[in-house]
């Protein structure tokens, strides 16, 4: 009879602690906490060096997870303090509730908790009432993080989601908002105050409760010094240092890209190809350019790799009277006529035009359309490289034609750009809609043998492929006659950047100008205009935003050399097919010593076919109609010359003519 009450009780016994533990397991289950604050972090920006750009809050608060090393002292300091059995018990620290009951009941009420960092994760997930039960939740809820997570994960919550003051969570943001610095710098007393703070968050702010920030920071140091995390004197230097007297404001530099990252749905860090320095100037420069009322800028500084270096939206975020919360480089607006030298690039790649070849400039009718120049004057005989330098619209516009628009509308769109608009000649005169950041892009070409590439922004995604829209020697060869484009008054080529491209270009009524600026590192795009569309009647590329490019040319490192793919005549042609011809006399480089009243030669062309042109200094015209033909040069100085045959072979050279008489 005893043996089977044992047997019955035994059985009991067994089935009471399988309950129990399926009761446990149960709990445990069913505690499972919400995950999702851990991934509501906020926006922040950063430089391509690592410095902040922008930070935006996210419900309400400032929270990011940890971007990197974290000071070991710190952590040091917070297992020691808070939990330093962290790395061996399960969540529940049995040992530390002894502990804590024991000194409570000594005391007559609370002077210690028991709270493991695990606990306060769990209670950080899923906020409790300070009751019997909501302990019990958050030990549950701390139990099922140890079931899932591991400890490097828990910890890296705590690191996420602490509280330390105002809306501010997560050690990455306390200790910039705080010290100004990353959680890896942290000295010994920073790193105490942070252990200390979210303890209780508004009593210990340093800048409101200073006594009381400094009294709950010292503990923290003594229990350093007391678990031989520090040594003496480290401890005393620590307590001796000052507390901060208020927090830092986060950077909140360029709104219009935290705009566009938000709207991509990008949160937590994202490192963008922004160069800080660069990035400073180029706002400063922005912000005080002078402009009328309700005018407004966009200045963008590309790689020829398509990283943006810098970026200012506009000028005044906040100026609702310039409409400054518009980032205008984004915006579809009239490129004027900066896309014409992609249009004769292009058509010399496909062979339907050549620079050296002579446009007769005057009333023309393109089935319909008929286009004039800027000035409204006819240029009579030029070349397309004059005409380009120039910009001269006529030219542009036959250039077009001899391409066709929908080639080279196929050519811009294939290489990822954006156009709005109908497709037609107008596009030569800015008649179509694109953006500058598009117009950038498409300038990079001129800066890597034909390549254009879609500008971005996010380092990540930098390597995106680049896409040939023209042939490396139409790409030079366009470089040379931008080389030649008029500067605004005053502004000398020298120096640095005496080997720049630039092209400016003005859309319907002034409304739009724009001018691009490259050198063979970099491209600046520079729009200024009217938000609203508004006439500007006296407002050209040139004179409104071209300045203002130069000036931005003038901040780039002048350790990058200028562009060296065309720096002098343009490049020759050959046509496959057939042998290439080659200049026995002049050759390039040579003085001539003329007497006084005679400056002509006879060029010897081998292997050329007849009628031969010849243009000098690529304004002036003259024909060679056979061997033995002589060339005449107006007036003494240095020529450049470009000679195409009659089967289109291009030869090009220098000399220097002189008097004998000088």
């Amino acid at each position: 009879m005893r043996a089977s009450l044992k047997a019955w009780w035994g059985a009991w016994l067994g089935v009471l602690v399988l309950v129990t533990g399926l009761t446990g397991e149960w709990l445990i289950h069913a505690s499972a906490l919400p995950l999702t604050a851990l991934g509501q972090q906020s926006l922040v920006l950063a430089t391509a060096e690592g410095h902040w750009l922008h930070v935006r809050v996210s419900e309400d608060r400032y929270r990011l997870a940890p971007q990197g090393r974290i000071s070991q002292t710190y952590i040091d300091l917070l297992l020691a303090y808070e939990d330093r059995r962290f790395w061996t018990h399960g969540g529940v620290d049995a040992v530390a509730i002894v502990r804590a009951a024991t000194n409570n009941l000594a005391h007559g009420g609370i002077v210690s908790g028991a709270s493991t960092l695990s606990m306060q994760v769990s209670r950080l997930l899923r906020p409790h009432a300070r009751t019997l039960a909501g302990k019990a939740s958050q030990a549950l809820g701390a139990l099922w993080l140890e079931r899932h997570f591991s400890k490097q994960d828990i910890l890296n919550a705590y690191f996420t989601l602490a509280p330390f003051g105002a809306n501010v969570e997560g050690i990455e943001m306390a200790s910039r908002y705080w010290f100004n610095k990353a959680p890896r710098d942290l000295s010994h007393a920073e790193s105490a105050l942070l252990v200390a703070l979210p303890q209780s968050p508004a009593r210990h702010r340093p800048d409101t409760h200073p006594v009381q920030a400094r009294a709950a920071r010292d503990r923290v140091l003594r229990k350093g010094f007391e678990s031989g995390l520090l040594s003496y004197q480290a401890y005393q230097d620590a307590i001796l240092s000052p507390l901060p007297s208020q927090p830092h404001r986060f950077a909140q530099g360029n709104h219009h890209l935290a705009d566009r990252a938000q709207m991509a749905g990008h949160s937590g860090r994202v490192t963008t190809t922004i160069q800080s320095a660069l990035q400073d100037q180029v706002s400063q420069l922005s912000q005080r350019w002078w402009l009328p009322e309700r005018e407004n800028l966009s200045v963008l500084v590309v790689g020829r790799d398509g990283a943006l270096l810098a970026h200012a939206g506009s000028t005044g975020y906040f100026d609702s009277q310039r409409k400054g919360a518009i980032d205008f480089s984004q915006r579809f607006r009239s490129p004027g006529s900066t896309l014409k030298p992609l249009i004769y690039a292009m058509a010399e790649t496909a062979g339907v035009l050549r620079y050296e070849e002579v446009y007769v400039d005057a009333p023309h009718d393109f089935g319909g359309y008929s286009p004039v120049n800027f000035d409204r004057s006819n240029k009579g005989a030029q070349t397309f490289g004059k005409a380009l330098a120039q910009s001269h619209n006529r030219a542009a516009v036959e250039a077009l034609d001899r391409l066709s628009p929908a080639a080279f509308m196929a050519r811009v769109r294939q290489a990822g750009i954006d156009v709005e608009g109908e497709t037609n000649l107008s596009a030569a005169v800015g008649g179509i809609g694109v953006s500058l950041q598009s117009v950038a892009g498409l300038y990079i070409a001129f800066l890597n043998g034909g390549e254009a590439r879609r500008v971005t922004w996010v380092a990540r995604d930098q390597a995106a492929p680049g896409q040939s829209i023209i042939d490396e020697p139409s790409a030079a060869r366009t470089n040379f006659h931008l080389r030649q484009a008029a500067l605004p008054a005053n502004v000398p080529r020298r120096g640095v950047l005496n080997n720049f491209g630039l092209k400016t270009g003005t859309g319907p009524r002034g409304s739009d100008t724009l001018a691009i600026a490259y050198t063979d590192h970099f491209v600046v795009a520079v729009w200024v205009g009217s938000p609203d569309n508004d006439p500007r009647p006296h407002s050209t590329g040139l004179a409104s935003a071209a300045p203002l490019a130069l000036e931005v040319l003038g901040l780039l490192p002048e350790s990058a050399a200028p562009y060296s793919v065309a720096t002098g005549p343009p490049i020759p042609r050959h046509d496959s097919g057939r042998p290439s011809i080659h200049l026995a006399f002049p050759a390039d480089g040579t003085e001539l010593a003329f007497p006084p009243g005679e400056r002509r030669i006879t060029p010897v062309i081998v292997g050329a076919t007849y009628p031969v042109t010849v243009v000098l200094n690529d304004r002036y015209v003259q024909t060679l109609d056979k061997p033995g033909d002589a060339v005449e040069f107006p007036s003494a100085g240095f020529w450049a010359l470009a000679y195409t045959d009659a089967e289109s072979s291009q030869l090009a050279g220098k000399v220097r003519v002189w008097s004998t008489h000088d």
